[in-house]
């Protein structure tokens, strides 16, 4: 028979933060952000560097930060502009420069200049204005209507726009799952798990995904990246069991189930699909004490009855 995997999971990617982690390793000029006396100012030098921050109007952008890294060490600072949008980065070496635009309503700009020794010819950095949340929730609110298409569209704009936010791909990936679409949903769920290695849900959902593509082994392979020791509920690891038990992957469930009986030895539901298992694999003498194990957790569990007519047919 085929079982229900019980974990809830929520497309809720409209709250997500449009920070960026800071690159800049010193703030131009001190401040709570710059490095203590010690640290070696790696980016300095005699040349210098002007510029402006604009909207698409041309209007100067104010309070917008402009973050320059040294490619050749990885090594720099930021620079906030001024109210009409201008900005100076003085004092630094010439060479390859990594320059990153943000401004609260603006999408996030990545450039890479080349500095000369002296002083070089101002920039003009051009921001558009973000529409992201708009896009966001309009994409939210087209996937809670079954319009996958239109929301998996408003999606990948604002992934376009905000590379870094690799949660998004999760979100993609659940349109291409409510289409069945498993092969594509599996290729976004990778691209999600890129940016959040260890996330045991993602991790959890892809090995679902590579078992409805008949691919155990890979499956296995994301089960195994699971740590154990951050689960705090054997939930999402049954259904990851459950998930093959339904495919007849008997053999890959009770490593799976082995796993979570080890993690959480005082749950029921983890011995009576690990029995069950074991009686898919024609395993009868082995799968009893799973059984009866369940049934003295979970006298009146839901699955109580069907666990006594299995220990029934054990001969």
């Amino acid at each position: 028979m085929p079982f229900r995997c019980r974990f809830a999971l929520v497309v809720c990617v409209a709250g997500l933060l449009f920070a960026l982690p800071a690159h800049a390793q010193g703030r131009h000029g001190g401040g709570a952000d710059a490095p203590p006396p010690q640290a070696p100012a790696l980016w300095k030098g005699k040349a210098s560097m002007s510029g402006k921050v604009v909207d698409g109007a041309g209007k100067g952008v104010a309070d917008a930060k402009v973050t320059l890294v040294l490619t050749e060490n990885n090594s720099g600072f930021f620079v906030t502009t001024k109210k009409n949008g201008e900005f100076d980065a003085k004092d630094i070496k010439p060479g390859e420069w990594r320059v990153q635009t943000e401004a609260p309503n603006f999408v996030v700009v990545r450039q890479t200049v080349k500095v000369a020794d002296g002083k070089n010819p101002p920039l003009s950095i051009v921001v558009k204005r973000d529409n992201s949340p708009e896009l966001l929730a309009k994409a939210d609110a087209a996937f809670k209507a079954g319009q996958l298409d239109e929301a998996r569209t408003e999606y990948l704009k604002v992934l376009e726009a905000h590379p870094e936010l690799t949660a998004i791909n999760r979100a993609i990936a659940f349109t291409y799952g409510k289409e069945k679409n498993n092969a594509e949903a599996l290729k976004y769920l990778d691209l999600a798990l890129a940016g959040n290695p260890d996330d045991a849900v993602l991790l959890q959902l892809a090995a679902a995904t590579a078992i409805e593509l008949n691919d155990p082994g890979r499956a296995m392979g994301y089960v195994a990246r699971i740590d154990d020791s951050t689960i705090s509920d054997p939930e999402l690891l049954v259904n990851t069991a459950i998930s093959m038990l339904n495919r007849r992957r008997s053999a890959e469930a009770i490593t799976v189930l082995d796993r979570v009986v080890a993690r959480f030895p005082e749950a029921a539901d983890p011995y009576f699909y690990r029995g069950y298992a074991k009686m898919q694999a024609n395993k009868g003498a082995e799968a009893k004490p799973d059984l009866e194990k369940y049934l003295e957790v979970a006298p009146t569990g839901a699955q109580a009855a069907q666990a006594k007519q299995m220990i029934a047919s054990i001969k």
